[in-house]
């Protein structure tokens, strides 16, 4: 997991999550809400990077090849939130970022490019995979059962 390169947007906009309620309409023709957690997610981030020089753009876009576009989540570098006085009063510590889209790019005469980032929020997930983690079964049919060890 790559922390987002450590580069300073230009702008910085996002969206608060929503919260998880839904709404069934009642007896009386009036409607119910139920709310499926206490916690808002799906926040959403744009930063805008302007004349940013070839090696810095070739950063982000090394990022999102590094984080397989959206499938990897990461944290934001301190840089991206430069500016705000803290990020925890817009985003709970306890999410992690994945691109919500490919970067954009547009490249302007001085050969200077302008990067536009999407972003999206998902839980902090806590996984392993396979390295380390070897297990070795032995299976065996007899008379019509299986066993294992």
């Amino acid at each position: 997991m790559a922390t987002f390169p450590a580069l300073q947007p230009a702008a910085r906009s996002y969206t608060l999550g929503t919260y998880s309620v839904t709404e069934e309409r009642g007896f009386g023709g009036g409607s119910i809400r139920f709310i499926h957690g206490y916690s808002n997610h799906s926040f959403e981030l744009s930063l805008s990077f302007v004349s940013l020089t070839q090696a810095e753009a070739a950063l982000i876009r090394n990022h999102y090849r590094g984080q397989q576009g959206g499938f990897i989540a990461f944290p934001l570098s301190t840089e991206a939130w430069a500016g705000h006085t803290t990020f925890n009063d817009v985003v709970p510590s306890s999410l992690e970022w994945r691109y919500a889209s490919p970067p954009s790019e547009a490249h302007t005469r001085n050969g200077r490019v302008d990067v536009e980032v999407s972003l999206a929020t998902v839980p902090v997930i806590i996984y392993g995979n396979a390295q380390g983690m070897n297990r070795s079964v032995a299976a065996s049919i007899v008379g019509g059962s299986a066993t294992g060890g």
